[in-house]
C-alpha cells in the first residue's frame, strides 16, 4: 500500500495517542458495516474524526471543511463512543487543535444560524498563533472576517491528554 499524504499528516496524531500511559487499542471506526476514513476507535471508548490542514490561509488560519457526509458521519461516531473528538492537524504550526464532539456541533449551529439555513458543508477555522491558545471557529455568512457567535479556546497542551480524561 502507498504512503498517502493523510497517512503521514494524520499519522502524527496517531503516534502521540498511541504514546500516551492510557492507550491500549486503536481500531478503524465502521457506520453501517462500513469504514470510515480517518476516523477511529481508541481504547473500548473514544472515537475520534481525523482532519488536517497544510498550512493557513493570508489570515492565518487554518480551514477545515466538512461536508454533510462527514458530519453525518461523525453523528454516528458519537452514538458508538462514550466521548467523541474532532482531531485537527495544523501541519505548518505542528499543532493539534483537539475539538470536542460539543463544541464541533456548536460551531456548526453558530453558523446555521448566521446563514438561516443548513449548507451542504461547513468551514471550522483554527488559528495557531505563537504564544496563544488555538482558537477554533467559523465565519457568519456572507460576512468574511466577522465570526459567527462564540469562538472555542483550546489549550495547545490538551492533546492528547483530554482524550484519556
Amino acid at each position: 500500500m502507498k504512503i498517502r499524504l493523510e497517512h503521514k499528516n494524520i499519522g502524527a496524531a496517531l503516534m502521540q495517542i498511541a504514546e500516551h500511559d492510557q492507550f491500549t487499542a486503536i481500531n478503524s471506526m465502521k457506520v453501517n458495516g462500513e469504514k470510515i476514513n480517518n476516523a477511529f476507535k481508541i481504547n473500548h471508548n473514544i472515537g475520534i474524526f481525523c482532519k488536517y490542514a497544510s498550512e493557513p490561509n493570508s489570515l492565518g488560519e487554518y480551514l477545515f471543511t466538512f461536508t454533510s457526509d462527514h458530519i453525518k458521519d461523525i453523528r454516528e461516531i458519537a452514538t458508538q463512543s462514550e466521548k467523541t473528538f474532532i482531531v485537527l492537524a495544523c501541519i505548518e504550526d505542528g499543532e493539534i487543535c483537539n475539538l470536542e464532539y460539543s463544541n464541533f456541533e456548536k460551531l456548526i449551529e453558530n453558523r446555521r444560524k448566521f446563514a438561516g439555513t443548513n449548507e451542504d458543508s461547513y468551514q471550522i477555522l483554527v488559528t495557531a498563533e505563537l504564544g496563544k491558545s488555538l482558537k477554533a471557529y467559523v465565519n457568519a455568512a456572507g460576512k468574511k472576517g466577522t465570526i459567527a457567535g462564540k469562538g472555542i479556546t483550546i489549550a495547545r497542551k490538551s492533546f492528547p491528554d483530554q482524550l484519556f480524561e
